[in-house]
């Protein structure tokens, strides 16, 4: 006999529900569910827990759940790879702007060179490129690795461990 207040645990057909309406979550948890039903992609939170509750009981009962936990760590770990990407990529779009500005502004500021001494000029400026892009070569590449790669990836590693210090506060 179950104790007092709880129902029987007699068998019941398949066509009958359960309810559980006691269920908690907190943190991200509680975030994503209260996002994801503002989104629309539910309409109720009871709803959503109920498929997140349907799909993880699917999910644990497949023969190859180790994989499908892995597949899905996986994607999560993509998904945060490809918010760094952008966060990289705006960056790039940035340091871009800057140096089409900085080149119009030496373009507007620079005098033309005079007529006779045009050719003189132009050769000059060859050269001096050539000597430019040797020192580029020499100095900001390691291998056919270039040394700014290893240093935005150092500043990128910096800036997760920073991000994960505050975020475990």
């Amino acid at each position: 006999m179950p104790p007092a207040g709880l129902p029987s645990a007699a068998p019941a057909g398949p066509d009958k529900p359960v309810y559980a309406s006691s269920v908690k979550l907190v943190g991200p948890y509680a975030q994503r569910i209260r996002d994801e039903v503002r989104q629309g992609q539910a309409r109720s939170i009871n709803q959503l827990v109920a498929k997140y509750a349907v799909l993880g009981m699917e999910l644990s009962r497949a023969p190859d759940a180790s994989l499908r936990a892995l597949e899905m760590r996986l994607l999560g770990g993509q998904e945060k790879l490809l918010e760094r990407i952008d966060g990289v990529q705006a960056e790039l779009d940035t340091l871009t702007a800057m140096f089409d500005l900085f080149t119009k502004l030496m373009l507007l500021h620079l005098p033309e060179p005079v007529l006779d001494e045009a050719e003189a000029v132009q050769s000059s400026a060859l050269t001096r490129y050539e000597r430019f892009l040797k020192q580029v070569a020499a100095q900001g590449f390691d291998g056919n690795r270039p040394r700014a790669l290893r240093r935005i990836a150092k500043l990128l590693t910096e800036r997760l461990n920073a991000e994960a210090k505050e975020a475990g506060r």
